[in-house]
């Protein structure tokens, strides 16, 4: 029946390129991320903190846009608080992406922590998966595509909880100086909370795909 109705409703030229703008834009600050905890010298990691910045605002961007488009659209390409919360969450993520780089900056902390490294790339598995999944809603035509990419978001979830947990675990039997436990304890927690986040925007995704496809 949906397929039917499908036939009816105007091709999407407005939110579907700016869902994929904005998670094109996910990938390319989580790619930031892996090379600004990867580079030791705070002298070199100023760069990618810098391109952090940049693309968080670019995402800011795209977030209100879709947002203005919302409110003065009376055709939209699914549910619109399904639209609200796709945007809204990938906007979440890119938040605490900056935040946890800002954080890294402030403290000058030194990111040779393996986990850390081990968990940002694990983000960046997770969101050029979900660009990918994103990439598909326009038309669920490769719905398995989808689904393994839900399901597999939802495994990386579990395993970087069970890298944070492994990374506490190390810190406080290894690590002497109290503010530096403090603070790289701080950055695992926010680090474990943006793959939260993509598990998060996971579920966004596989909701409007039970509810459209």
């Amino acid at each position: 029946m949906n397929q039917i109705f499908s036939l009816f409703i105007p091709r999407d030229k407005t939110f579907q390129p700016l869902f994929e703008q904005s998670a094109e834009n996910l990938v390319k600050i989580s790619e930031a991320l892996v090379s600004f905890i990867r580079t030791p010298e705070q002298i070199h990691k100023a760069k990618f903190a810098k391109e952090i910045k940049a693309l968080e605002l670019l995402g800011d961007k795209a977030t209100d846009t879709i947002y203005d488009e919302l409110n003065k659209s009376f055709i939209v390409p699914f549910d619109k608080q399904d639209v609200h919360a796709l945007a809204t969450t990938i906007d979440d993520i890119a938040d605490d992406i900056l935040a946890t780089a800002m954080n890294i900056e402030l403290y000058q902390l030194d990111t040779s922590n393996v986990a850390m490294l081990k968990l940002s790339e694990i983000i960046l598995q997770m969101c050029s998966q979900l660009c990918k999944a994103i990439k598909e809603i326009k038309n669920f035509k490769n719905k398995q595509l989808i689904i393994d990419v839900c399901v597999h978001t939802g495994q990386l979830e579990s395993k970087a909880d069970r890298l944070y947990e492994q990374a506490i675990s190390l810190l406080f039997d290894y690590e002497a100086d109290a503010i530096s436990l403090i603070r790289q304890s701080e950055i695992l927690g926010q680090l474990e909370k943006t793959t939260d986040r993509c598990d998060d925007l996971a579920n966004v995704i596989e909701t409007i795909f039970l509810k459209n496809a």
